[in-house]
Parts: C-alpha cells; structure tokens; sequence
C-alpha cells in the first residue's frame, strides 16, 4: 500500500470522526446513526465499520493526530512471506 491510498483511508476515517472530534453531534446517536452502515472505503470498497471501530479512531486521532488514522505498514514488508 503506498502513501496516497494510506492518506486516502486516512482521510476518510477522519470524515467519518470529524463530527465527534469537533463536538458538532451527540456521540450516541451518531454512532446509533453511522455504527453498522455499510460504507464505501477507498481503495478497499463497501464494508460496514462498527461503532467500537470509529471510537476507536476517535481515541488514535486524540493521541497521534491525523498520522494516527492511517493504516500501518506491514512489519514483514519486503520480506518473503513463503512458509519455510
């Protein structure tokens, strides 16, 4: 996965967040409202993403910023991944 389509998936987690991050809605009813709905993620197409799962970036944006929310890199990146 390269740079751009981490930023993407970032970027789309945050709009996502926004509302929460910014205090413009009630918690609750916002994840009553967007938890389980399927969404369309970039680069990864339509799957339903959990409340658990945006409070979750809520708590990772909080402590690392906007880096925070894009996927991390694979730790055997550039190796072989046959099984020996």
């Amino acid at each position: 996965m390269d740079e751009s389509m981490r930023h993407d998936i970032a970027l789309f987690r945050y709009g996502l967040i926004a509302p929460l991050v910014n205090g413009q809605v009630e918690p609750k009813a916002y994840l009553n409202e967007v938890g389980g709905r399927v969404h369309s993620i970039p680069h990864q197409g339509d799957k339903p993403i959990a409340a658990k799962t945006i409070l979750d970036w809520c708590a990772r944006y909080k402590k690392g910023g906007f880096d925070a929310l894009k996927p991390k890199r694979r730790s055997d990146r550039g190796r072989s991944r046959r099984l020996s």
